[in-house]
C-alpha cells in the first residue's frame, strides 16, 4: 500500500514539472518570436538610422542582350549598421535622372527582405537592361520616392561601384550640378526671344504672380495639398501631415515619426529638400495605398 501511495505521488509531481517546463518553453518561443517580427520599414526610419544603412551599386557590362546598343545590370550591396532590423521591398528601388523622366529604371525584383542589425546582403542583378547613357549620364539611386535618395549614379561602373558617402562628394556633386544646368539651359531659338517689350510693367507682375484662387490652378487649399502629398507617398491614412502657406503654395510636412518634406505650387508641381522637381502629371498619377487599394489618379476636387 505505501509503495503504491509514493508512486502516486511521484507520478503527479512528474506531471507537474512536465507542465511548467512546457509552459516556460513556449513563453520562451513566444518571445523570440515577438522578437523576430520586430522590424521597421526602410522609410520609417529616423534619418540618423537611414543614415546607417550604407548601400553600393556596381555596373557590369551585360554582352548577353540582343540589342546593339550597350546596356548594364547592377548588383546592390546593403550593410544595416544599425541596432535594429529592416524591411525593404526590392521593387521600390529604381533610378532616375530628375530632369529627365525618360531615364527612369525600375527594379528587376518583387520580394520584400529584411535586413538584421549587422547583416550584410547583396541583391544580384536589382536593375537589368540599363541604357549606357543612363549609367554615363546624371541622376541617382532611390527609394521608394525621390524623397530618399541613396547614391548618385555617377563612377557606378568602378571597381567600387556607387556607394552612399558619394552623395557628399564633391566630384560627384559637381558633375550631377553641371549636367543639370546644362538640361534646364534656356532655348536661344526665335520662339523663345519673342519681342515681349509692348507689355505692360502691370502685365509682367500679373503673369510672375501666382494668385491661390486663380481658376488656372489646381491646389487652391491646404487641404488639397495634404491630399496630394499623400497620394504622392501612398500613405492615405497617416493624419500627422500639415500644410503651411508658403509664396506660391504650401509646404507639406509630416510631424511625426519619418521626416518628409515638400514644397507643393499651385500648379500642381513639387519641389523637394533635395532640389528635385516633379511636374503635376508626374505626381498625380495613379499609385496604391491602404485606402485606395484599386489606385487612382489623384483628383483636388476630392478635398
Amino acid at each position: 500500500m505505501g509503495k503504491k501511495f509514493w508512486g502516486i505521488i511521484i507520478a503527479v509531481m512528474l506531471m507537474i514539472v512536465g507542465t511548467a517546463c512546457s509552459n516556460q518553453t513556449n513563453k520562451t518561443v513566444t518571445k523570440s518570436n515577438a522578437q523576430h517580427d520586430k522590424s521597421t520599414y526602410y522609410q520609417d526610419l529616423s534619418k540618423s538610422d537611414r543614415g546607417n544603412l550604407d548601400f553600393t551599386f556596381k555596373a557590369v557590362e551585360d554582352d548577353s542582350t540582343s540589342s546593339t546598343d550597350t546596356n548594364y545590370i547592377v548588383d546592390m550591396t546593403m550593410k544595416n549598421k544599425n541596432t535594429k532590423d529592416i524591411k525593404l521591398d526590392l521593387s521600390k528601388f529604381f533610378m532616375l535622372n530628375p530632369y529627365d523622366k525618360d531615364t527612369k529604371v525600375t527594379s528587376s525584383k518583387k520580394q520584400t527582405i529584411t535586413l538584421k542589425s549587422g547583416q550584410k546582403k547583396t541583391v544580384k542583378q536589382i536593375f537589368e537592361n540599363v541604357p549606357k547613357d543612363v549609367i554615363d549620364g546624371q541622376g541617382a539611386y532611390y527609394y521608394l520616392n525621390k524623397n530618399y535618395r541613396l547614391a548618385y549614379i555617377y563612377n557606378s561602373t568602378n571597381n567600387k561601384g556607387a556607394v552612399s558617402n558619394n552623395l557628399n562628394d564633391s566630384t560627384a556633386k559637381k558633375f550631377n550640378k553641371k549636367q543639370a544646368e546644362k538640361d534646364n539651359e534656356p532655348s536661344t531659338t526665335d520662339e523663345s526671344t519673342t519681342d515681349t517689350s509692348t507689355t505692360t510693367d502691370n502685365g509682367r507682375q500679373q503673369s510672375n504672380t501666382q494668385n491661390s484662387s486663380a481658376s488656372n490652378n489646381i491646389i487652391n487649399t491646404s487641404r488639397q495639398a495634404i491630399g496630394l502629398f499623400k497620394h504622392m507617398y501612398a500613405m492615405g491614412a497617416r493624419g500627422d501631415i500639415v500644410a503651411d502657406p508658403v509664396s506660391g503654395g504650401f509646404y507639406v510636412h509630416t510631424t511625426e515619426g519619418s521626416d518628409m518634406s515638400a514644397t507643393i505650387y499651385y500648379d500642381g508641381s513639387v519641389s523637394y529638400s533635395n532640389g528635385d522637381q516633379d511636374s503635376y502629371d508626374q505626381v498625380s498619377g495613379t499609385t496604391y495605398n491602404a485606402t485606395n487599394p484599386d489606385g487612382a489618379s489623384y483628383d483636388p476636387d476630392n478635398y
